[in-house]
């Protein structure tokens, strides 16, 4: 804080009331304070602050300026928990560009009073050794990882075994030609999920056919655009695994306005089970990913850290179990 205000040419006293809001500062100060902030890297410690006032804990939930179901799940599971376990919730929303990128957004989290902070992909799968000590002190979990952090404890599902499984389950169903609708290539569940489904067709010696495989990123529009891909092969997929449902609601859309039936003409499998897979007519079998249990498990362990200040924090992941949803949207493999 020192530092601060010796580079803002203010007190300490002046930087005090800035980061806290507790008296009126002129604008001028309080953008010269901030810009100090920000060109030092200042983190306050709201730990020992909250020690001395006897405040809530406070958990930040960080996540990308975008709407889909996912998020909406997530967010539920963080306020549930952080109710029932007394403590408080502050969010932010970034997006790439400017002040509102996701290094500056966890930044104003922290500055905040976040003691912690809830973090999604794909940011959380991006922190370097640096972007971490940043927040030393903060207890950081990533949450819906596609794979295990190296740096970063989080709380997810087996992605790859999940979408693995659900291969499995359109092979068992008698299909051989299964189309595969990639999500965000820097969502690492992109890479796990597709390798779960490149292992079922192995096991099952099917051949892989690249044709078959289509970018997506996780928008219902994408999914529309990667749908009319697949349709247009020829012979087209019998099946079709999405790595989300919003994808998975958009393929259900083309294959019907193309004039085929939902299951009899082609299956469609989604993933993560969110509220849209059973909107849509038929609705749509898919992995459950139990989003809100793991945000309210990753929010629950960020309190007891918080709590416990000077317990060790080792890297860890904690798992939580998938589990197949079968419904109208697959069936059994048409006859060629």
């Amino acid at each position: 804080m020192q530092e601060v205000a010796a580079q803002a040419g203010v007190s300490v006293m002046t930087v005090s009331n800035v980061l806290t809001g507790k008296k009126l500062v002129t604008d001028a100060t309080r953008a010269a304070v901030m810009q100090a902030v920000e060109a030092l890297h200042y983190v306050p410690n709201i730990a020992a602050r909250s020690l001395a006032s006897a405040a809530p804990e406070r958990v930040g939930v960080h996540f990308r300026n975008t709407e889909n179901d996912y998020l909406s799940a997530m967010v539920i599971g963080a306020v549930d928990t952080t109710s029932r376990m007394g403590a408080q919730m502050l969010v932010g929303r970034w997006d790439f560009e400017g002040d509102q990128s996701p290094m500056n957004v966890l930044r104003q989290l922290v500055r905040s009073g976040a003691q912690g902070v809830l973090v999604a992909p794909p940011f959380c799968e991006t922190l370097t050794a640096d972007d971490l000590a940043e927040f030393e002190g903060i207890a950081l979990m990533g949450v819906s990882t596609g794979d295990n952090l190296p740096r970063l404890s989080s709380v997810r599902i087996d992605d790859r075994g999940a979408a693995r499984a659900m291969t499995r389950r359109l092979i068992a169903l008698g299909h051989r030609r299964i189309g595969f609708i990639k999500g965000a290539p820097n969502h690492l569940s992109t890479t796990t999920r597709f390798a779960g489904y490149r292992e079922a067709l192995q096991d099952a010696a099917l051949v892989f056919g690249p044709e078959l495989v289509v970018d997506g990123d996780l928008t219902f529009d994408s999914g529309l655009v990667a749908m009319n891909r697949l349709m247009r092969l020829t012979p087209r997929p019998t099946a079709v695994l999405s790595c989300n449902d919003d994808m998975a609601a958009a393929a259900i859309a083309v294959a019907q306005k193309l004039g085929l039936v939902v299951p009899d003409d082609v299956s469609i499998a989604g993933f993560d089970d969110s509220p849209l897979a059973i909107r849509v007519e038929p609705k749509l079998t898919t992995v459950r990913q139990p989003v809100a249990e793991i945000a309210g498990q990753a929010v629950r362990l960020i309190i007891e850290a918080i709590r416990n200040p000077d317990a060790p924090r080792p890297v860890v992941t904690h798992m939580v179990e998938h589990q197949l949803i079968e419904r109208g949207s697959t069936g059994i493999a048409p006859v060629a």
